[in-house]
């Protein structure tokens, strides 16, 4: 481990250093399989780039808890390399326009990785027009240092290669507690998801089958956690699902009141856009919470969306834990490692109390 780091926070610094665009999530793969590996029962990936580790209950006859978090970024591919060596780009995911120049960006060729920036007009230069403005993403552009396509194309780059945001993961501050890095949403859940595994290794045995998996193409339309709701094999449908994802912290000053602040615990997904959160598994996480007090919010959010919204439809009562993100879709999200830790023991809880939690939708009065 490095410094004081927990194990949670030691798998999240090793899955920032990797690029993993929606749809180019190979080295986050592998880099999952890497840490998965000493823990699990099974190890697969599916035809998409879903990686699924299995870890078995001592009781065959144990129910099964599906969580899945997602590998994915938002980030963009190479549209075309202009005569000058410079990349236009195409945005893969919910990236906001006003931030993008003057970032630092990693190019993903199959040589491997290479170092740019997203080009700006210089200081000196502006008009009072550039000032007012936002440069729409089609007309920006990655500079590689080429001097011509040529230089480019002998870099390895060509159309259709990704580029991510570049950030390793940051302390801020001193001593805070609070972190920074590009793709915390959602390393941060594929983390907690590595941490809950690791700790069921040797002869330890979960109380019920974990099924932890880590899914690609979230940020582009929960993709990845459709193929895998559509796509399990026979006997192996869970009997709950959780996605375990990041949200939208409202508590910097410019948002005034808050409702989902950082380092106040994980949330427990009422509703957002892509599902409402069955009565019996919010419950359930809730009753989890409460007895081992720890600290939790309540979210209700429209403007978001995970992949319970595909896993809903195996059929079984699905939910979401989140940890709240400060600037989230930005190279500079912040989290706090507090709430980090709190949703690994939230759902080693959950995991726990299972057996016995009633999952009917209507209670038995």
């Amino acid at each position: 481990m490095s410094g004081d780091f927990s194990p949670v926070m030691e798998y999240l610094r090793q899955l920032v250093e990797v690029t993993g665009p929606s749809g180019s999530e190979e080295d986050v793969a592998r880099r999952v399989l890497e840490l998965a590996r000493p823990h699990a029962d099974e190890l697969s990936v599916d035809a998409v780039g879903n990686v699924v580790a299995v870890r078995r209950a001592a009781d065959p006859s144990a129910r099964r808890l599906l969580i899945c978090a997602h590998m994915d970024e938002i980030g963009f591919r190479v549209r075309r390399v202009d005569e000058g060596g410079t990349l236009r780009l195409e945005k893969v995911g919910g990236s906001d326009d006003r931030i993008l120049p003057a970032q630092r960006v990693w190019v993903r060729t199959e040589e491997g990785r290479i170092p740019g920036v997203i080009g700006t007009k210089s200081a000196h230069l502006l008009t009072d027009a550039d000032r007012a403005s936002v440069t729409p993403y089609a007309q920006l552009y990655v500079d590689i240092g080429a001097r011509s396509a040529g230089e480019a194309a002998a870099m390895g780059v060509r159309p259709g290669d990704p580029v991510g945001f570049a950030g390793e993961l940051t302390e801020l501050g001193r001593n805070s507690g609070r972190y920074t890095a590009h793709a915390l949403d959602d390393r941060a859940g594929c983390a907690v998801l590595l941490a809950l595994l690791a700790g069921f290794s040797g002869d330890a045995r979960p109380p019920v089958t974990l099924v932890a998996a880590f899914s690609v193409q979230e940020e582009v339309g929960l993709r990845g956690a459709q193929v895998l709701a559509r796509a399990l094999p026979a006997g192996q449908t869970p009997d709950v699902a959780l996605a375990l994802d990041m949200t939208a912290a409202d508590d910097t000053p410019e948002l005034g009141a808050p409702t989902l602040r950082l380092g106040a615990g994980p949330t427990v997904k009422v509703m957002d856009f892509s599902t409402l959160a069955h009565p019996a598994v919010r419950r359930g996480l809730l009753r989890a919470a409460q007895t081992r007090d720890l600290p939790v919010q309540h979210e209700l959010l429209k403007g978001i969306g995970t992949d319970a919204g595909a896993l809903q439809y195996l059929g079984v009562p699905t939910g979401a834990v989140s940890v709240t993100n400060r600037y989230t879709h930005s190279p500079v999200e912040v989290l706090d490692r507090r709430d980090l830790e709190a949703a690994q023991a939230l759902l080693l809880g959950f995991m726990h109390d299972l057996p016995e939690t009633p999952l009917d939708f209507l209670p038995t009065p």
